[in-house]
């Protein structure tokens, strides 16, 4: 698991690049990045703007993530311990922070993604509004397992 979960954490590192320089460079010089019901632009900013604030954000939330996991490495355990002095728990919950970073990087992947795909005028928007839940479904089904992780007997 703790494979799958680091293959999927740099993949959505290089998805979100990718995703970032394929909207920054199919953007004009305004971003629409608010849209009312009809797919509208409500509200404006230089895509430069966008950009830096997009990459901001994205590192923020990653550096706070590894941070936490440095921490969490910091902490000694052993097989008899108690609460996230367990070896087991601590692997396990090293691992959900992982995989809580790659499905981080892939909601803000699909929200660039979304955001560059609406800001072109000729593509049909309708079918894009699936790929929305992609994230929060997997949120949701990861806090599920944070919930299996804590919830399994230890010792």
């Amino acid at each position: 698991m703790d494979k799958l979960v680091g293959f999927i954490r740099t993949a959505s590192y290089l998805t979100f690049l990718a995703a970032l320089i394929w909207a920054y460079a199919s953007l004009a010089g305004q971003v629409s990045y608010r849209f009312d019901g009809d797919g509208s632009a409500l509200q404006l900013v230089d895509r430069n703007t966008f950009f830096f604030s997009s990459v901001i954000i994205f590192l923020v939330a990653n550096v706070i993530c590894v941070s936490f996991i440095k921490v969490l490495k910091k902490i000694k355990t052993s097989d008899e311990g108690v609460g996230i002095r367990n070896k087991g728990l601590k692997t396990d919950i090293i691992t959900w922070v992982r995989g809580f970073a790659g499905i981080l990087n892939i909601m803000f992947t699909t929200i660039v993604f979304f955001i560059g795909y609406m800001n072109m005028n000729e593509l049909k928007l309708d079918v894009l509004s699936i790929y929305l839940y992609i994230g929060p479904i997997l949120l949701v089904f990861w806090f599920f397992y944070l919930v299996k992780i804590l919830s399994v007997r230890r010792n």
